[in-house]
């Protein structure tokens, strides 16, 4: 009986639940196969946002693509960019819009080739859920007529700004050419300020000559127009020839301008006062184009180049001299630092680098003084000028030593006395002997000769 008891009692002590790590197993399995079940709903309600949000996006694509097919008028259809929010999440519309001609590509105005045909319209839907995703949609559409009528031309305006962008809101006169007109004729109907695009157009056109002009108020071209090549202005001009059944392009770069402040500055002796002549031009250098010459002390107005403008004082296109970078560069020497470019925005000191001189002047009574340039001496490295150019001081310490600032090159100097000034002409009544110069660092003298040179030892 007790082996039984013994027996009974060994069995229910084996038999009093789960251990602690059976159970650990189970709720770790638990665990994993609930993380399994989330991950999957979360997705598929992620999945389900998406779709629905880019069926929305599409819908809002092709709203923007009904509307450009039903415009009443072709050409208010230009780039634009819209927002609207739908179920909680913001969604950008983009739409471009580029005329294509019959023959040429697709541009933002339509010039290349050809009568306008029809418009591509391209729509991109853009929005920001988990990540940002986009759909986008094409579409063309043709007007519902012939853009011109038979045996008459187009044409098509396109004002650019620096960026390349559309410059919007310009004024556009167009007028036959006044000396050479070829059949042109007066053109009735009125021509719309430049859209989005930087577009406008004049229609059913009479085949001749015509002169097309900008204004805008604060704007300025770059001085690539036609009828003011080489020359910045704030009114550009071009001449377009229409032909029968085409289209003529008048191309414009036209910007808000850029107000500069031109003046002369030693760049080696930055801080040191000078007498500056009765004449100090400052011409403005981008690339190989010179504009100019300004005034210094004068504010100017040019066109934004991003890359800004370098300024030399004088005329270089007529004097070489006055531009650093074309002196000859001698063994261990390097030409002096020019103005850097400015940059695109606010009111800019553009600072043209010349050379300070010390002058006592030859005649007890002189308070005026030239300085003109003339014929470097040999092997000087002066590239010398092609013109002549004269530099007049005038209110000089009677009898004195006077500081002034010159230009680059190679100078004769002559001193006297201002016999009369009538209407900015300045008479001189010049002294027998010669002004004597200081020499320095920059400054020599050599035959009567003062050389005022760039390059600097390195």
């Amino acid at each position: 009986m007790r082996r039984l008891n013994e027996r009974l009692g060994g069995a229910r002590a084996g038999d009093e639940g789960f251990s602690i790590v059976e159970i650990l197993v189970a709720m770790t399995v638990f665990a994993m196969i609930a993380v399994a079940v989330a991950t999957g709903i979360v997705a598929s309600l992620n999945l389900s946002h998406t779709s629905r949000s880019r069926e929305v996006a599409i819908g809002l694509a092709q709203d923007a693509i009904d509307r450009a097919r039903t415009a009443s008028n072709l050409f208010s259809v230009v780039d634009s960019t819209t927002n609207t929010t739908v179920g909680g999440l913001d969604y950008t519309v983009r739409q471009v819009a580029r005329w294509v001609p019959t023959s040429g590509s697709a541009n933002a105005c339509g010039a290349g080739g050809g009568p306008l045909a029809y418009k591509r319209v391209s729509m991109t839907v853009t929005w920001t859920s988990s990540s940002d995703q986009s759909v986008a949609m094409n579409s063309m559409v043709a007007p519902s007529s012939s853009v011109t009528a038979a045996n008459l031309g187009t044409i098509i305006v396109s004002v650019s700004k620096v960026d390349g962008g559309g410059n919007q809101g310009v004024n556009v006169s167009i007028a036959p050419n006044a000396a050479n007109p070829s059949g042109a004729a007066a053109i009735t109907s009125s021509i719309a300020q430049t859209d989005a695009n930087g577009c406008t157009y004049a229609l059913n056109v009479k085949p001749g000559r015509y002169d097309v002009s900008l204004s805008k108020s604060g704007n300025i071209d770059d001085g690539t127009s036609s009828g003011s090549l080489g020359a910045q202005t704030t009114a550009p001009s071009t001449t377009v020839t229409v032909q029968t059944n085409q289209t003529s392009a008048a191309n414009f770069n036209y910007d808000t301008a850029l107000t500069v402040a031109p003046q002369w500055i030693d760049p080696n002796a930055p801080t040191t006062a000078f007498t500056s002549p009765s004449s100090a031009p400052v011409s403005l250098r981008r690339k190989a184009a010179d504009y100019g010459p300004y005034a210094a002390g004068t504010t100017t107005q040019v066109f934004p180049y991003t890359d800004g403008y370098k300024a030399v004082p004088g005329t270089p296109s007529a004097c070489a001299s006055v531009d650093p970078e074309n002196w000859t560069t001698a063994n261990g020497a390097s030409v002096a630092p020019r103005s850097i470019a400015q940059p695109a925005a606010g009111t800019n000191a553009v600072k043209a680098p010349v050379q300070i001189v010390t002058v006592k002047l030859a005649g007890k009574l002189d308070n005026a003084l030239t300085a003109t340039t003339t014929t470097p001496n040999a092997n000087s490295g002066d590239p010398g000028c092609a013109t002549s150019a004269s530099y007049t001081f005038t209110g000089l310490p009677v009898g004195g030593t006077a500081t002034i600032a010159l230009p680059y090159g190679t100078y004769t100097l002559r001193s006297g006395t201002v016999a009369s000034i009538l209407n900015g002409v300045i008479t001189i009544t010049f002294a027998s002997g010669t002004p004597s110069v200081t020499t320095a660092v920059g400054v020599s003298t050599s035959s009567n000769k003062v050389m005022l040179d760039p390059r600097r030892p390195s």
